[in-house]
């Protein structure tokens, strides 16, 4: 079966123009015909063997990917040698792969090429048609909707392949192991997906990025996330502030026990008084809760983040929670449902 998939590439990329797979129609039609030799591999046979299948296509696809880079100086060559990746992320999608160390390999391999994963983020956050506008290339799903179920698919296998990529670390002026959730996406300033959600406004989003595990502070070299949304709440002289907004900063909070004042490196008191001075209005209107800013958070709050941290750097989040012995509210609560 192995051999099938190995000469469809060979001979399918043998005729094929280098931007032959440039175009969304042009991807789609490779995927249908891989898709037609899959089913034609496993017809009649059990789910066993579609996941061998799928799992060989794969492998085929990065292997193929590979072996044209070897060949031209370990360079990836762009165009279809490279975009054979995006017909595997596609096929691993249609067809559920349930092999996280094959995917995994996936992802290592857009990203050693790419040094980002904003093709399978940005028709999340955005939609199908926005990522032509902000990066040149339309998504291979449908839709925002199929685009978000895709990205959480890649996460659940992500987290259980605990995949990790080189990245730039802020916070250490350094090269350092970080999880694919929180790689920076390029075209959208080398923001975190988290900051790019909330940048979006959209709570829904944020709120999967931060069941599945995201850093609720990213390392990548922005502010504070809470306090980039207390500053665009400002801008709402009339106070009537957007839902959309307060939710992300409703879920952020859950995440954060205490959260650190700005203006660095003055002493506590005179941080407190600035901080007063500059958000009056939003502590007026009950949007900041004081105790997680300067006293002392509830018992619950604190317990809930450690909990959610240690299940976070052990790549648990959110299918750990369901694993503690502990009653369904406690689990709902932690999973930042409650």
């Amino acid at each position: 079966m192995e051999y099938v998939f190995d000469v469809f590439f060979e001979e399918s990329f043998l005729v094929m123009e280098r931007s032959g797979l440039k175009s969304r129609s042009g991807r789609r039609d490779v995927i249908d015909h891989l898709n037609a030799v899959i089913s034609g591999c496993v017809q009649g046979r059990e789910t066993a063997s579609v996941q061998l299948a799928v799992s060989l296509a794969v492998k085929s696809a990065i292997d193929y990917h590979r072996k044209m880079k070897s060949d031209n100086f370990a360079i990836c060559m762009m165009g279809k040698y490279h975009n054979v990746l995006y017909i595997a992320v596609r096929i691993a999608w249609d067809w559920s792969l349930e092999d996280s160390e094959v995917i995994g390999c996936l992802l290592e391999e857009i990203y050693a090429c790419e040094k980002t994963f904003e093709r399978i983020f940005l028709g999340a956050l955005f939609g199908s048609t926005a990522p032509h506008f902000i990066a040149g290339w339309k998504s291979d799903f449908n839709d925002q909707d199929e685009n978000l179920r895709a990205l959480v698919f890649f996460l659940h296998h992500a987290g259980r392949n605990k995949s990790c990529f080189p990245s730039y670390s802020y916070a250490y002026h350094d090269i350092l192991p970080k999880k694919f959730i929180d790689i920076p996406i390029e075209s959208c300033g080398k923001a975190a997906p988290l900051r790019v959600a909330i940048q979006a406004s959209a709570p829904d989003i944020l709120m999967i990025l931060l069941r599945h595990g995201a850093d609720p502070n990213p390392d990548d070299g922005g502010a504070s996330p809470i306090i980039s949304i207390l500053d665009k709440l400002l801008d709402y002289e009339n106070r009537a502030y957007p839902y959309q907004l307060i939710s992300c900063l409703e879920l952020l909070l859950r995440c954060n026990a205490m959260v650190e004042l700005p203006y660095k490196p003055h002493l506590f008191h005179a941080r407190r008084e600035m901080f007063e001075i500059k958000y009056a209005v939003l502590l007026a209107d009950k949007v900041i809760p004081p105790n997680q800013f300067f006293g002392v958070p509830p018992l619950k709050a604190i317990c809930r983040c450690h909990v959610r941290n240690q299940l976070r750097n052990c790549f648990q989040l959110p299918r750990g929670i369901n694993k503690l012995l502990v009653p369904r509210k406690i689990k709902k609560y932690l999973d930042l449902l409650d």
